[in-house]
């Protein structure tokens, strides 16, 4: 594991919430300082479910009702966190294949705390983004647009929606939990809170890691 710290040392993680903007704030990072990104989610669904592990492949099995209308909340969440621990074992392989000479930003909801710690030599490496339900809330409806895919391929949107948000919720609140009990950051993302002052807190959590001059 030291070995992977010291192959690592160049990679930050930001991880956290749904709709917390994770991508929009790894990519104004990346531009200021010239990092590469590596999106966690991006990854999982061009490259990673075509090697899918034993939870993944159910996951493709199940309808959209069998996904999102008929599980409880706690067995929609430990699914979830299932998928994404499985693949994690995939990001760790493509960041270690990568070239050590640029700083790397690698986010996405996959990067959870308990995964993320074992990686770490400094906990300035990673930062951890969470949304109040109203936060959440916001920009999830601002990203449907109209008709989604629960009103076009479920038989009931409405608890399709209670579920996911229900499991967004659960999983914030475990996340909190962990970075606790890790020793990790966490930022609490709420209405009041601008997306360049999130910036600046996660600009400043990463500052020793970051290069000196800035990408012009």
């Amino acid at each position: 594991m030291a070995d992977q710290r010291n192959a690592l040392a160049h990679v930050l993680w930001i991880g956290g919430g749904s709709c917390v903007g994770k991508t929009t704030l790894s990519r104004l990072l990346a531009g200021k300082y010239d990092l590469k990104i590596y999106n966690l989610d991006w990854h999982h669904v061009r490259e990673h479910r075509q090697r899918p592990g034993p939870h993944v492949t159910q996951w493709e099995r199940w309808s959209m009702d069998e996904r999102w209308v008929l599980p409880s909340v706690p067995e929609l969440l430990e699914r979830t966190v299932a998928i994404w621990e499985e693949q994690f074992a995939l990001v760790l392989q493509d960041l270690l294949a990568l070239p050590t000479t640029r700083p790397i930003v690698a986010e996405g909801p996959g990067a959870f705390p308990w995964c993320v710690a074992p990686l770490l030599r400094s906990r300035e490496q990673a930062v951890f983004l969470v949304p109040t339900a109203a936060v959440r809330d916001r920009v999830r409806a601002a990203r449907e647009h109209g008709a989604s895919r629960f009103d076009n391929q479920t038989s009931d949107p409405d608890r399709a929606r209670s579920n996911l948000r229900q499991r967004d919720l659960l999983l914030n609140a475990r996340l909190v939990a962990a970075c606790q009990a890790l020793g990790l950051r966490w930022i609490d993302v709420d209405e009041g809170l601008a997306l360049d002052a999130t910036l600046s807190l996660v600009e400043e959590h990463f500052r020793s890691h970051l290069p000196l001059t800035l990408n012009v």
